[in-house]
Protein backbone atom coordinates (compact mmCIF):
# COMPACT_ATOMS: atom_id res chain seq x y z
CA UNK A 1 0.00 0.00 0.00
CA UNK A 2 0.86 3.48 -0.73
CA UNK A 3 0.99 6.74 1.11
CA UNK A 4 -1.73 7.97 -1.32
CA UNK A 5 -3.93 5.00 0.06
CA UNK A 6 -3.42 6.16 4.15
CA UNK A 7 -4.04 9.32 3.52
CA UNK A 8 -7.70 9.24 1.51
CA UNK A 9 -8.74 6.74 4.40
CA UNK A 10 -7.27 9.29 7.48
CA UNK A 11 -9.27 11.94 5.19
CA UNK A 12 -12.21 9.75 5.40
CA UNK A 13 -11.98 9.11 8.98
CA UNK A 14 -11.76 12.70 9.65
CA UNK A 15 -14.81 13.60 7.18
CA UNK A 16 -16.82 11.39 9.00
CA UNK A 17 -15.20 12.60 12.51
CA UNK A 18 -16.54 15.72 11.53
CA UNK A 19 -20.01 14.88 10.76
CA UNK A 20 -20.39 12.45 13.97
CA UNK A 21 -19.42 15.36 15.47
CA UNK A 22 -22.12 17.95 13.83
CA UNK A 23 -24.49 15.73 14.05
CA UNK A 24 -24.63 15.45 17.78
CA UNK A 25 -23.66 19.24 18.35
CA UNK A 26 -27.53 19.69 16.30
CA UNK A 27 -28.95 16.88 18.50
CA UNK A 28 -27.48 18.41 21.96
CA UNK A 29 -29.13 21.96 20.43
CA UNK A 30 -32.64 19.72 19.95
CA UNK A 31 -32.31 18.98 23.58
CA UNK A 32 -32.00 21.94 24.83
CA UNK A 33 -34.70 23.65 23.05
CA UNK A 34 -37.09 20.37 24.29
CA UNK A 35 -35.64 21.13 27.61
CA UNK A 36 -36.74 25.06 27.64
CA UNK A 37 -40.50 24.13 26.43
CA UNK A 38 -42.24 23.42 29.71
CA UNK A 39 -40.97 26.29 31.07
CA UNK A 40 -41.73 28.31 28.68
CA UNK A 41 -45.43 27.21 28.33
CA UNK A 42 -45.97 27.79 32.49
CA UNK A 43 -44.76 31.24 31.77
CA UNK A 44 -46.69 32.11 28.54
CA UNK A 45 -49.52 30.12 31.28
CA UNK A 46 -49.30 32.50 34.09
CA UNK A 47 -49.38 35.81 30.97
CA UNK A 48 -52.36 34.55 30.22
CA UNK A 49 -53.57 34.16 33.84
CA UNK A 50 -52.61 37.23 34.38
CA UNK A 51 -54.14 39.04 31.40
CA UNK A 52 -57.30 37.46 32.56
CA UNK A 53 -57.13 39.24 36.04
CA UNK A 54 -56.38 42.76 34.35
CA UNK A 55 -59.32 41.69 31.86
CA UNK A 56 -61.40 41.20 35.22
CA UNK A 57 -60.37 43.99 36.52
CA UNK A 58 -61.00 46.19 33.87
CA UNK A 59 -64.66 45.29 33.35
CA UNK A 60 -65.08 45.43 37.03
CA UNK A 61 -63.85 49.14 36.96
CA UNK A 62 -65.79 49.93 34.10
CA UNK A 63 -68.92 48.84 35.31
CA UNK A 64 -71.68 51.51 35.20
CA UNK A 65 -72.66 50.91 38.67
CA UNK A 66 -69.27 51.91 39.35
CA UNK A 67 -68.71 54.53 37.20
CA UNK A 68 -71.79 56.06 39.15
CA UNK A 69 -70.28 55.86 42.30
CA UNK A 70 -67.12 57.14 41.43
CA UNK A 71 -68.67 60.38 39.67
CA UNK A 72 -70.99 60.82 43.00
CA UNK A 73 -68.08 60.53 45.10
CA UNK A 74 -66.33 63.68 46.49
CA UNK A 75 -63.53 63.93 44.61
CA UNK A 76 -65.11 64.57 41.33
CA UNK A 77 -68.24 66.23 42.07
CA UNK A 78 -66.68 69.30 40.26
CA UNK A 79 -66.90 67.39 37.09
CA UNK A 80 -70.23 67.39 34.89
CA UNK A 81 -71.57 66.50 31.47
CA UNK A 82 -71.31 69.10 29.05
CA UNK A 83 -74.64 70.74 27.65
CA UNK A 84 -75.10 70.69 23.91
CA UNK A 85 -74.62 74.01 23.22
CA UNK A 86 -71.54 73.43 24.83
CA UNK A 87 -70.05 71.11 22.40
CA UNK A 88 -68.46 71.93 19.36
CA UNK A 89 -67.92 68.73 16.63
CA UNK A 90 -65.02 69.62 13.76
CA UNK A 91 -64.73 67.33 10.78
CA UNK A 92 -61.65 65.71 9.62
CA UNK A 93 -60.25 65.79 6.27
CA UNK A 94 -59.72 62.16 4.64
CA UNK A 95 -56.13 62.62 4.61
CA UNK A 96 -55.68 60.02 1.32
CA UNK A 97 -58.47 62.41 -0.62
CA UNK A 98 -56.57 65.41 -2.02
CA UNK A 99 -57.07 69.01 -0.61
CA UNK A 100 -59.42 71.19 -2.43
CA UNK A 101 -59.83 74.90 -2.57
CA UNK A 102 -63.57 75.39 -2.35
CA UNK A 103 -65.17 72.41 -0.62
CA UNK A 104 -69.17 73.70 -0.35
CA UNK A 105 -70.65 70.47 0.30
CA UNK A 106 -70.05 69.02 4.16
CA UNK A 107 -68.32 65.71 4.05
CA UNK A 108 -70.65 63.48 5.62
CA UNK A 109 -68.24 60.06 5.54
CA UNK A 110 -65.74 61.89 7.78
CA UNK A 111 -64.96 61.09 11.22
CA UNK A 112 -65.58 64.06 13.67
CA UNK A 113 -64.03 65.27 16.56
CA UNK A 114 -66.03 66.42 19.48
CA UNK A 115 -64.83 69.33 22.18
CA UNK A 116 -66.37 70.28 24.60
CA UNK A 117 -66.32 74.09 26.07
CA UNK A 118 -68.29 76.41 28.43
CA UNK A 119 -68.41 76.02 31.68
CA UNK A 120 -66.98 77.46 35.12
CA UNK A 121 -64.29 75.41 36.37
Amino acid sequence: MNKGMFFRIFVCIVSLGYCLYSYLNVQNEITELRIRIPALMSEVRRIQEENTHYQYEIETFENPENLMNLAMAKEFSHMKFPICNEVITMRQADPLEPQQENRNVPLKKQPSITFATGGSP
